[in-house]
């Protein structure tokens, strides 16, 4: 949590030269205290550390300014819906609605209102693209498609046939969300669906949907200099190693795509996977299909969001080929600010971090007994995660306040990580340190992780984040405790045990 609030900062510092977004409105018919929650992505990531709230006053009035670099989507969040927005430097956008009716009833002004009003007659402002005449469970892939593409074309002639144009960033940046809309709604059916899990809710199967989406990637120009900006084609490339990936169904279908995207023997890829982990097949695979400002761009974002994730798998090493390649990228200011805490979190000369203690010989440890002997006498809040969990990571960012709550207490911070990917002991220290996590540290052999698997009988697996209290006489107390981004109600827990 220290380094990330240094990055914060130091993107703050970086930044404040940049004209500023002023962006304003009034919801009628809210409740006293609420609130709309403001997101400026790096490209089509949404991170909630980042989203800001801004209160309504008494009359549902709002108003906050927005450093921007570049003309780019913001998000806006009221009422679990989203707006997506359509922001310039230096301009203003402001909206009245409804609650009630919210977003339905939303009508824009100011300097961008006419751009986000055309945007919102195409659909975009809901993340839509037209009226959909499908039903996202029941209808057939390539009707799904078909569908998408003639919506396009539509939504093309519109654009064309606008009276007020607007600045070329918004017209390249509406163009591409139109162009590559089709692509980009197929994966969102395709999370909403499950459609690569056992539950997949589409009528269709995994084959049908594969088959759709090589359709849909076969028709768009994944190089385009001119989407750069636009929020459709930001998630086809994102999602483009797993587009290669799910192209095949089997081992035997996947070989010929790597040694495709490698250019080299399976066998040599295999070894190489297994040391440097699934980011460098992302890596590997945004070079093989991209090329120019595209490729530029999606390397720069690649490092940026393993930064803003915490996923920290193989990046030194693209960190490192990116400057070599690149060492005039307009991007790369950017990446460097992003990746000094990390550099400092792998510099144990410049990162003393002395209330942090990793536990050697972790194969001793073969239950909570022998791990927390010498914590007798005071509460223990054990932490199940993993480098590679997402969700595990995002909680660390509430640990901070957590801590605080508890300072001068008698209780402590057990983490107890399971990795199983390339370089784990790497991957384990390099998290901890990144993330600043003080407490006591133990990487779990294979005797601690079936005997945490053994504390929850009802469950397949082990779910990461788990968590545990365990009170002062060394006695479990639940195996469900609450998150740290519960905040009061886990520190009622804890309490309780004082």
């Amino acid at each position: 949590m220290f380094f990330r609030m240094i990055l914060f900062s130091a993107w703050l510092a970086s930044h404040s030269l940049h004209a500023q977004l002023t962006l304003s409105g009034q919801i009628e018919g809210t409740k006293p205290g609420a609130s709309v929650s403001v997101n400026v992505p790096y490209d089509c990531y949404y991170y909630p550390q980042n989203s800001v709230p801004v209160s309504l006053d008494a009359k549902g009035h709002f108003s906050t300014r927005l450093t921007l670099t570049k003309a780019q989507i913001i998000f806006l969040d009221y009422a679990g819906k989203r707006l997506y927005l359509y922001a310039q430097p230096g301009r203003s956008v402001s909206l009245t609605a409804h609650a009630q009716s919210w977003p339905g009833t939303v009508r824009f002004s100011g300097e961008l209102g006419a751009e986000n009003a055309f945007r919102q007659r195409l659909g975009l402002t809901m993340n839509q693209l037209g009226k959909p005449t499908w039903n996202d469970s029941l209808s057939d892939p390539q009707l799904i498609l078909r569908a998408l593409q003639t919506q396009q074309q539509t939504g093309l002639s519109l654009l064309k046939q606008q009276p007020k144009k607007g600045s070329l960033a918004f017209q390249q940046m509406t163009q591409a969300d139109i162009t590559y809309f089709a692509v980009s709604k197929l994966w969102d059916l395709i999370w909403q669906n499950g459609v690569w899990t056992q539950k997949n809710k589409s009528v269709y199967d995994r084959s049908a949907w594969q088959q759709t989406l090589i359709t849909a990637y076969q028709r768009v120009d994944l190089s385009n200099p001119l989407a750069l900006s636009s929020y459709a084609y930001q998630q086809i490339i994102t999602y483009y190693p797993r587009y290669l990936q799910h192209q095949a169904s089997t081992k035997d279908e996947f070989v010929p795509i790597a040694e495709r995207v490698f250019g080299k023997p399976f066998a040599q890829i295999n070894q190489e996977m297994k040391q440097k982990g699934e980011r460098y097949w992302v890596y590997s695979a945004l070079q093989y299909g991209l090329q120019g400002r595209a490729l530029e761009r999606a390397l720069a974002s690649f490092l940026i969001n393993g930064i803003e994730q915490g996923d920290l798998a193989y990046q030194l090493e693209a960190y490192t080929d990116f400057k070599q390649r690149f060492p005039q990228s307009p991007y790369l200011p950017d990446v460097q600010q992003y990746m000094k805490p990390y550099l400092a979190s792998i510099d144990p000369a410049a990162n003393p971090q002395a209330d942090i203690q990793l536990l050697a010989n972790s194969a001793r440890f073969v239950n909570l007994d022998s791990l927390l002997a010498t914590h007798r006498g005071r509460v223990v809040y054990v932490d199940i995660w993993g480098s590679w969990c997402g969700p595990c990571r995002q909680e660390f960012t509430y640990n901070r306040a957590l801590k605080e709550r508890f300072k001068n207490k008698p209780v402590d911070f057990v983490y107890v990580a399971v990795e199983h990917g390339a370089q784990p002991e790497k991957r384990w220290r390099e998290a901890i340190h990144f993330y600043g996590i003080t407490g006591q540290h133990v990487l779990a052999g294979s005797d601690l992780e079936a005997y945490l698997r053994g504390l929850y009988p009802e469950q397949d697996n082990l779910r990461f984040p788990s968590y545990i209290l365990v009170d002062a006489l060394g006695r479990i107390t639940t195996v469900e405790a609450n998150r740290p981004s519960q905040k009061e109600a886990l520190y009622h827990q804890i309490e309780s045990l004082l």
